[in-house]
């Protein structure tokens, strides 16, 4: 028997089910939170250790510039590592006008755990020469990198 409504019923039905159910996405939901969980752990490393190789080229580039600032005024500078083993101070030796500063601790955008020098103050000389050779460590987590400024004025990042 056919009627007018026949086509009206037969499209509600396509329509009814072109749609996902609310089951459908709930698992969807639940697969995807799962695998979020499980990556987790991989993704939080990933951004610790990227975080501390950025802090420890920063220090690195701040050693050299140091020693740049050293030989172009053609006076001493002095770095320090601050009470708090949390920030990177260069001052001009004579005068102890602080030059600038390097917050590197946990309100820092690096978030490290600690920062260490191997010797506190270190003078960096005009000739390039320093008075003692230094090795600056920072750690977050589980994770360190270190940055070594020798005698001769030379940074590395090993």
């Amino acid at each position: 028997m056919w009627t007018r409504d026949a086509p009206l019923a037969a499209e509600h039905r396509r329509l009814r089910r072109a749609g996902f159910t609310l089951l459908e996405l709930v698992i969807v939901i639940l697969i995807f939170g799962t695998l979020s969980m499980a990556s987790w752990p991989s993704v939080a490393r990933i951004v610790t250790h990227s975080r501390v190789n950025q802090a420890a080229r920063v220090v690195g580039h701040d050693l050299v510039v140091a020693g740049s600032a050293a030989a172009r005024q053609r006076r001493p500078v002095r770095l320090a590592l601050d009470a708090g083993n949390q920030s990177l101070t260069v001052s001009d030796r004579v005068t102890g006008t602080t030059l600038w500063q390097r917050s590197l601790g946990r309100d820092s955008e690096y978030g490290l755990d600690s920062v260490t020098f191997s010797a506190t103050p270190i003078d960096l000389l005009p000739n390039g020469f320093t008075s003692s050779a230094l090795t600056v460590t920072v750690w977050a987590r589980d994770y360190s990198r270190r940055v070594i400024l020798s005698r001769a004025g030379w940074v590395r990042v090993p």
